[in-house]
This record gives C-alpha cells, sequence and structure tokens, in this order.
C-alpha cells in the first residue's frame, strides 16, 4: 500500500491529537477542518478516503460519527513518527512492527544451538541467542511492505559454513528491542520456509516463559538499520 498523501496524513496526525489511535473519539468534519486548515467539505472528503484506504473506521454516535485508527493507521503513523524522530536526533532509522505470536517449524532451536550459527550471533550481536525463534505473523500489508524494504537493507552479515555434514545458508540480522525494552535481532535468512508476512527474531531472552507468551498475542518490536 502506497503512502498516503501529506493532506491525508495531516488529518491523520489530527485525529491522533485526539487519542483516537487509542479508542473511537467523537468528533465532527467541521472541527477537523479548523485544526487542518480545509473546508469542511474537503475535510470530509479526506475522513471518506481514509475510510476507503482502511486507515481508520468510523461509528454513528447520534447526529455526529466517532472515528478511531485502524491498526493499519496506527502502523502509518507510527512509521511517520520514527522516520521522523530518527531525522531529527540524528540517529539511525527505526522501524515498528507489530505481529501476533505463532507456534514455528520447530528448526529454530536447532539451527540457533549450531556452533557455526551460534559464533556468529554472538561476535555480531554481543548475546548468546536463546536456542528458538520468536515468530511473529504480520497481518498489516503495510508491514509487510516494510518487512520487504527491511530485507533490501545491508543488516548485520552471518555467513554461511559447512560443518563436514552438510552446508548451511547465510543470514543477515538487525538489531531490535521487544515490547520496548528486551535486546533482540530480527532474523533475514537466505533459504527459510516463510514469506513476508513473518517475522523471525532471536534474543538471549526466553520470550514465552519470561513475558507468559502465548500463540496469538501481540508484540512490538522496533528494529535499528
Amino acid at each position: 500500500m502506497r503512502q498516503p498523501s501529506p493532506v491525508l496524513m495531516s488529518e491523520l496526525f489530527e485525529l491522533v491529537k485526539l487519542r483516537a489511535h487509542l479508542n473511537f473519539v467523537e468528533v465532527s468534519t467541521e472541527e477537523i477542518a479548523a485544526k487542518t486548515g480545509h473546508s469542511q467539505q474537503a475535510a470530509s472528503q479526506h475522513l471518506q478516503k481514509l475510510e476507503k484506504l482502511g486507515l481508520v473506521e468510523r461509528r454513528r454516535m447520534g447526529l455526529r460519527f466517532a472515528v478511531k485508527l485502524t491498526p493499519k493507521g496506527v502502523d502509518i503513523v507510527n512509521a511517520q513518527y520514527a522516520q521522523l524522530k530518527a531525522a531529527v536526533e540524528g540517529k539511525n532509522d527505526v522501524m515498528l512492527f507489530r505481529g501476533k505470536l505463532f507456534q514455528g517449524l520447530g528448526e529454530g532451536a536447532y539451527y540457533i544451538g549450531l556452533e557455526g550459527y551460534r559464533r556468529q550471533f554472538s561476535k555480531v550481536l554481543g548475546f548468546d541467542a536463546f536456542p528458538g525463534t520468536l515468530n511473529l505473523k504480520l497481518e498489516s500489508p503495510i508491514q509487510m511492505e516494510q518487512k520487504r524494504e527491511l530485507r533490501s537493507r545491508e543488516g548485520l552479515k552471518i555467513a554461511g559454513f559447512e560443518n563436514g555434514k552438510r552446508t548451511y545458508g547465510g543470514a543477515r540480522c538487525y538489531r531490535a528491542t521487544v515490547n520496548g525494552k528486551y535486546p533482540a535481532a530480527v532474523l533475514v535468512i537466505d533459504r527459510t520456509h516463510y514469506d513476508d508476512s513473518v517475522m523471525e527474531i532471536i534474543s538471549p531472552v526466553n520470550f514465552r516463559k519470561e513475558l507468559g507468551l502465548k500463540n496469538g498475542d501481540e508484540v512490538l518490536v522496533n528494529v535499528t538499520t
């Protein structure tokens, strides 16, 4: 999905100021028009476009409407915020991902435990990875597009190797934090069964045990590139 126009983004930002990213908020198009400097008719059209794009949803509340950002809308605002914050502070880009935990194929523990990978993860990332991956399903098209963009970035290289029995492919990893505090890294593996709707994460932390996570729980990941 393409980025909304600056005009539509300005309307999204005004809705965030009204806390519409957290819950439904009663607001009229006249109020939005006054805040954005557009006509009431234009504000109404913009709101309809945002709804058509799946970035907001509306409910009638008597004579007024209540508006709330959808997860897609929140993703776009968060991505814009992260890029602006990085530019102002002169820091690296930060990508925010939101996904739901699911049970993987069970191969993570085996591969992460291989000495050829384990040594490299420790050297590159500065931590010994828990033997297993945290697997998240990205449900938003915007998040999948962002995952594809992440794949195009250089990252930290993990070389493939041989151990006398078979050859193992390489990978790249990107430093990250989970739920705002726990150190982690996102893996982009050269040979994988998953598409861009899946994010594989390694960490020194056993998240399922430490955070009491179960399949279907939502997890937030901030990735620094």
